[in-house]
């Protein structure tokens, strides 16, 4: 026998040898990880509580089977009689896996782990079971790679459901996949639900084509910054009442985040092709906004206490407001001596008639934490507050918005009194006046409004 095959024969052996305690030891790795991830989702969601957890472990697979539970403080947890908490501590959620140990788990490509599981609903599963069958309300599979990154990807089959007062729900399934690295500090994702309609005799709802996708990476410790997507290809509904019809099409959420060492900004825009409530219709519907300049650490301080309130104050909602109301009041005042800004970019639409604009920037530079203790805080924030805002409404539309009110003659004097008085500005196509607050004091168009009372 050559020497080169008496080798590779030898580290064979030695891998065929060595593998049931390799995959021993993988299995001790995955379940150590597991743990852990599932205690810092549960620190950042106290309001779900592990009652039951059973994890066998084997050579080389291990199974585990843990049962989670629903809790609020808006609801008293003891209170004899009440429908909404029982309902609710009744209802849990069951997660039963297989777990396939590394490192060449259930016999396929290397991996640390392969993990297969199921999400049933018991309080509702039966219910579901007649109308998909054996088929889990949820399945996942994570594959946990060699360096512990993990990658799930999940599944929801579609249903059409009749209740009992004849109402009809129907449900498109759910597709999607995340991703997280080995020590949680980057995530991403994407998920999609092709259509979720109710029809009932009260009303009806459709939602078709959501869509999701995401990258976001940790930040100061707790705070997760980056990208999101957010679309709805079209929403329409109707309710009891003539007239109550509505209709959104195209609807986008962006969000962008990122920090700049102790800061961060974080901007969002939401805009929908169009939007009809009743006889109403808008079109290039946009509202967007930043938070500018907010300091990361104090944030993070401030969502853990209101997290550690949330989870004392179960079944006590007097406690959770006490609990939230004294996190703001530890560190509100730190935030907002640090200058944060709310930039409104742009609040608009177009309606047949015309467009209307806005834009606002909210500041209070120079405030300090003693300027913001009660009651003196009312004064400080008057003194320091900056802002400036712009409006421009097409003449068409303004006449439209008038009529919508009533029509009301007084309201069209004030206006045209303003207008003579250089508060507003009265275009060929459009009306806009420019405002700004500062040391306490407002203008528009560069007028002290209100104006001063006339000397006698």
């Amino acid at each position: 026998m050559k020497k080169t095959t008496k080798v590779l024969l030898g580290i064979g052996g030695i891998i065929v040898l060595s593998y049931p305690g390799i995959a021993w030891v993988t299995g001790m790795v995955i379940e150590s990880r597991l743990q852990h991830s599932e205690q810092q989702a549960l620190e950042r969601l106290p309001y779900i509580t592990v009652v039951k957890r059973e994890y066998h472990r084997g050579v080389y697979q291990s199974t585990a089977l843990t049962t989670y539970a629903f809790r609020s403080p808006a609801l008293p947890g003891n209170k004899a009689g009440s429908a909404a908490a029982a309902l609710l501590s009744s209802f849990t959620i069951t997660v039963a896996s297989n777990i396939h140990h590394g490192p060449f788990p259930g016999w396929h490509a290397p991996a640390l782990g392969v993990i297969d599981s199921t999400v049933t609903m018991p309080a509702v599963q039966q219910e579901l079971a007649a109308v998909i069958g054996s088929k889990p309300p949820l399945q996942l599979q994570t594959t946990i790679d060699l360096l512990g990154g993990a990658t799930s990807d999940l599944t929801s089959p579609a249903f059409s459901l009749r209740l009992s007062d004849g109402s009809q729900l129907a449900w498109g399934g759910l597709t999607g996949s995340f991703y997280a690295t080995r020590d949680q500090t980057r995530v991403s994702g994407r998920l999609s639900a092709p259509r979720i309609s109710f029809q009932g005799p009260h009303g009806s709802f459709e939602l078709t084509a959501a869509g999701y996708s995401g990258s976001e990476q940790q930040a100061f410790g707790a705070l997760y910054l980056g990208t999101g997507t957010f679309t709805i290809e079209r929403v329409d509904g109707s309710g009891p009442r003539p007239g109550s019809d509505f209709s959104l099409q195209r609807i986008s959420i962006n969000t962008t985040s990122k920090a700049d060492g102790d800061f961060f900004d974080m901007r969002v825009d939401m805009g929908a092709d169009a939007a009809k409530v009743a006889a109403v219709q808008l079109t290039n519907v946009m509202y967007s906004e930043s938070f500018e300049h907010v300091h990361g650490p104090t944030l993070v301080s401030m969502v853990q206490a209101i997290r550690t309130a949330q989870a004392q104050s179960i079944g006590d909602p007097a406690q959770l407001q006490a609990g939230i109301q004294s996190a703001f009041r530890r560190y509100g005042p730190d935030l907002l001596s640090r200058n944060p800004v709310l930039d409104i970019h742009q609040v608009s639409f177009t309606m047949p008639e015309g467009s209307f604009l806005l834009s606002a920037r909210i500041s209070a530079p120079g405030l300090s934490p003693a300027d913001l203790q009660w009651p003196a805080a009312i004064m400080a924030l008057r003194t320091h507050a900056e802002v400036t805002a712009d409006l421009k409404v097409d003449n068409g539309l303004l006449q439209r918005l008038l009529a919508m009110g009533g029509s009301n003659p007084k309201v069209a004097a004030q206006l045209t009194s303003f207008e003579q008085q250089g508060y507003l500005t009265a275009g060929p196509a459009a009306v806009s006046t420019h405002l700004e607050f500062s040391a306490g004091r407002v203008t528009l168009n560069g007028h002290p409004f209100p104006p001063a009372a006339p000397v006698n």
